[in-house]
Protein backbone atom coordinates (compact mmCIF):
# COMPACT_ATOMS: atom_id res chain seq x y z
CA UNK A 1 0.00 0.00 0.00
CA UNK A 2 2.88 2.38 0.76
CA UNK A 3 4.23 1.87 -2.75
CA UNK A 4 0.82 2.67 -4.23
CA UNK A 5 0.62 5.87 -2.19
CA UNK A 6 4.11 6.93 -3.27
CA UNK A 7 3.17 6.21 -6.87
CA UNK A 8 0.07 8.39 -6.55
CA UNK A 9 2.13 11.23 -5.08
CA UNK A 10 4.69 10.94 -7.86
CA UNK A 11 1.90 11.07 -10.42
CA UNK A 12 0.55 14.31 -8.91
CA UNK A 13 4.00 15.93 -8.91
CA UNK A 14 4.65 14.79 -12.49
CA UNK A 15 1.26 16.19 -13.60
CA UNK A 16 1.98 19.54 -11.95
CA UNK A 17 5.37 19.69 -13.63
CA UNK A 18 3.81 18.93 -17.00
CA UNK A 19 1.27 21.71 -16.48
CA UNK A 20 4.08 24.10 -15.65
CA UNK A 21 5.85 23.22 -18.88
CA UNK A 22 2.68 23.68 -20.90
CA UNK A 23 1.88 26.98 -19.22
CA UNK A 24 5.28 28.36 -20.17
CA UNK A 25 4.11 28.27 -23.79
CA UNK A 26 0.96 30.24 -23.03
CA UNK A 27 -0.20 33.16 -20.94
CA UNK A 28 -1.32 33.28 -17.32
CA UNK A 29 -4.96 34.23 -16.65
CA UNK A 30 -6.06 37.87 -16.59
CA UNK A 31 -9.28 39.64 -15.62
CA UNK A 32 -10.68 42.98 -16.78
CA UNK A 33 -13.52 44.70 -14.88
CA UNK A 34 -15.20 47.83 -16.21
CA UNK A 35 -18.05 49.88 -14.77
CA UNK A 36 -19.96 50.95 -17.85
CA UNK A 37 -20.46 54.70 -18.11
CA UNK A 38 -20.28 57.53 -20.66
CA UNK A 39 -16.63 57.97 -19.64
CA UNK A 40 -14.16 55.62 -21.29
CA UNK A 41 -11.08 56.99 -19.54
CA UNK A 42 -10.11 59.03 -16.49
CA UNK A 43 -9.39 62.02 -18.71
CA UNK A 44 -12.78 61.88 -20.43
CA UNK A 45 -14.51 61.81 -17.04
CA UNK A 46 -12.47 64.78 -15.85
CA UNK A 47 -13.17 66.70 -19.06
CA UNK A 48 -16.91 66.12 -18.67
CA UNK A 49 -16.73 67.30 -15.07
CA UNK A 50 -14.90 70.49 -16.05
CA UNK A 51 -17.63 71.34 -18.55
CA UNK A 52 -20.24 71.50 -15.78
CA UNK A 53 -20.75 74.99 -14.34
CA UNK A 54 -22.78 75.36 -11.12
CA UNK A 55 -25.88 77.59 -11.44
CA UNK A 56 -25.49 77.51 -15.22
CA UNK A 57 -25.57 73.89 -16.46
CA UNK A 58 -29.08 72.46 -16.65
CA UNK A 59 -30.35 68.89 -16.48
CA UNK A 60 -31.28 69.14 -20.15
CA UNK A 61 -27.67 70.00 -21.02
CA UNK A 62 -26.35 67.14 -18.89
CA UNK A 63 -28.59 64.67 -20.70
CA UNK A 64 -27.48 66.04 -24.07
CA UNK A 65 -23.89 65.25 -23.08
CA UNK A 66 -24.81 61.66 -22.26
CA UNK A 67 -24.88 62.14 -18.51
CA UNK A 68 -28.38 60.76 -18.02
CA UNK A 69 -29.15 58.27 -15.22
CA UNK A 70 -32.30 57.15 -17.02
CA UNK A 71 -30.54 56.06 -20.19
CA UNK A 72 -26.89 55.65 -19.15
CA UNK A 73 -25.97 52.68 -16.94
CA UNK A 74 -24.43 52.98 -13.46
CA UNK A 75 -25.39 56.57 -12.63
CA UNK A 76 -27.10 56.71 -9.25
CA UNK A 77 -29.88 59.09 -8.32
CA UNK A 78 -29.57 60.17 -4.68
CA UNK A 79 -32.25 61.88 -2.61
CA UNK A 80 -31.45 64.35 0.15
CA UNK A 81 -31.45 61.57 2.78
CA UNK A 82 -28.73 59.81 0.79
CA UNK A 83 -26.77 63.05 0.51
CA UNK A 84 -26.73 64.05 4.18
CA UNK A 85 -24.31 61.29 5.36
CA UNK A 86 -22.06 62.02 2.39
CA UNK A 87 -21.60 65.63 3.41
CA UNK A 88 -21.99 65.13 7.16
CA UNK A 89 -20.30 61.78 7.85
CA UNK A 90 -19.47 62.71 11.46
CA UNK A 91 -21.60 64.19 14.21
CA UNK A 92 -18.89 66.76 14.89
CA UNK A 93 -19.55 68.30 11.47
CA UNK A 94 -22.30 70.88 11.19
CA UNK A 95 -24.43 71.79 8.20
CA UNK A 96 -23.28 75.39 8.69
CA UNK A 97 -19.76 74.27 7.80
CA UNK A 98 -20.79 73.09 4.34
CA UNK A 99 -20.62 75.03 1.11
CA UNK A 100 -23.59 77.48 0.97
CA UNK A 101 -24.87 75.79 -2.20
CA UNK A 102 -24.91 72.40 -0.45
CA UNK A 103 -26.68 73.89 2.57
CA UNK A 104 -29.34 75.47 0.40
CA UNK A 105 -29.89 72.29 -1.59
CA UNK A 106 -30.27 70.07 1.47
CA UNK A 107 -32.67 72.58 3.01
CA UNK A 108 -35.20 72.25 0.18
CA UNK A 109 -35.17 68.47 0.62
CA UNK A 110 -37.20 66.84 -2.17
CA UNK A 111 -36.12 69.53 -4.63
CA UNK A 112 -32.50 68.50 -4.04
CA UNK A 113 -31.18 65.52 -6.01
CA UNK A 114 -27.73 64.08 -6.48
CA UNK A 115 -26.40 62.31 -9.56
CA UNK A 116 -23.43 60.08 -8.83
CA UNK A 117 -21.21 58.40 -11.40
CA UNK A 118 -18.27 56.22 -10.35
CA UNK A 119 -16.67 54.95 -13.56
CA UNK A 120 -13.68 52.66 -13.30
CA UNK A 121 -11.59 50.15 -15.17
CA UNK A 122 -9.40 47.55 -13.51
CA UNK A 123 -7.22 44.81 -14.93
CA UNK A 124 -5.73 41.96 -12.91
CA UNK A 125 -2.90 40.05 -14.54
CA UNK A 126 -0.88 37.18 -13.17
CA UNK A 127 2.63 38.46 -13.80
CA UNK A 128 4.92 36.16 -11.82
CA UNK A 129 6.96 33.14 -12.84
CA UNK A 130 4.72 30.84 -14.89
CA UNK A 131 6.07 27.58 -13.50
CA UNK A 132 5.92 28.72 -9.86
CA UNK A 133 2.41 30.03 -10.46
CA UNK A 134 1.06 26.83 -12.01
CA UNK A 135 2.75 24.61 -9.44
CA UNK A 136 1.23 26.71 -6.68
CA UNK A 137 4.45 27.91 -5.00
CA UNK A 138 4.11 31.62 -5.77
CA UNK A 139 1.41 33.73 -7.37
CA UNK A 140 1.97 37.37 -8.29
CA UNK A 141 -0.99 39.48 -9.39
CA UNK A 142 -0.62 42.99 -10.78
CA UNK A 143 -3.69 45.24 -10.71
CA UNK A 144 -3.84 48.33 -12.93
CA UNK A 145 -6.54 50.78 -13.94
CA UNK A 146 -8.25 53.99 -12.85
CA UNK A 147 -11.36 55.13 -11.00
CA UNK A 148 -13.23 58.39 -10.59
CA UNK A 149 -16.24 59.77 -8.75
CA UNK A 150 -18.45 62.60 -10.04
CA UNK A 151 -21.19 63.97 -7.81
CA UNK A 152 -23.59 66.64 -9.03
CA UNK A 153 -26.19 68.32 -6.85
CA UNK A 154 -29.26 69.41 -8.78
CA UNK A 155 -31.87 71.84 -7.50
CA UNK A 156 -34.86 72.83 -9.62
CA UNK A 157 -33.29 71.24 -12.74
CA UNK A 158 -30.01 73.20 -12.44
CA UNK A 159 -26.65 71.99 -11.17
CA UNK A 160 -25.82 73.96 -8.02
CA UNK A 161 -22.74 72.07 -6.80
CA UNK A 162 -20.23 69.58 -8.13
CA UNK A 163 -17.62 67.39 -6.47
CA UNK A 164 -14.79 65.38 -7.99
CA UNK A 165 -12.42 62.71 -6.69
CA UNK A 166 -10.48 59.91 -8.28
CA UNK A 167 -7.32 57.91 -8.85
CA UNK A 168 -5.84 58.50 -12.33
CA UNK A 169 -3.44 55.56 -12.17
CA UNK A 170 -3.77 52.40 -10.09
CA UNK A 171 -0.84 50.01 -9.72
CA UNK A 172 -0.93 47.29 -7.06
CA UNK A 173 1.16 44.13 -6.84
CA UNK A 174 0.08 41.24 -4.62
CA UNK A 175 2.32 38.24 -4.03
CA UNK A 176 1.12 35.00 -2.43
CA UNK A 177 3.69 32.38 -1.47
CA UNK A 178 3.08 28.75 -0.51
CA UNK A 179 6.33 27.00 0.49
CA UNK A 180 4.73 23.56 0.06
CA UNK A 181 3.27 24.40 -3.32
CA UNK A 182 0.43 22.06 -4.31
CA UNK A 183 0.74 20.27 -0.95
CA UNK A 184 -0.23 23.45 0.92
CA UNK A 185 -3.93 23.02 0.23
CA UNK A 186 -4.96 20.05 2.33
CA UNK A 187 -8.26 19.80 0.47
CA UNK A 188 -6.63 19.27 -2.90
CA UNK A 189 -5.72 16.07 -4.76
CA UNK A 190 -2.09 16.39 -3.73
CA UNK A 191 -3.10 16.13 -0.07
CA UNK A 192 -5.03 12.96 -0.82
CA UNK A 193 -1.95 11.51 -2.49
CA UNK A 194 0.23 12.43 0.48
CA UNK A 195 -2.29 10.90 2.85
CA UNK A 196 -2.23 7.70 0.84
CA UNK A 197 1.56 7.70 0.70
CA UNK A 198 2.04 7.85 4.47
CA UNK A 199 -0.49 5.15 5.30
CA UNK A 200 1.13 1.85 6.39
Amino acid sequence: MRCVGILRLSLVVWTASALGACASWGVLPSTVETTESPFKSYQSAEDAYNQVTPFVTTVKELKARGFNPYTTPNIKVLNYLDLVPRFLPQQSMRQEDLDPAVQACLTVRDRCTGWLAEPSTSSKDRTGDVTLDVLGFERETTSTGWKASVLLLIQDSVVVYKLWSGTPTILEVKTEKKPLGPLQDLSGPAAAAVSGAIKP
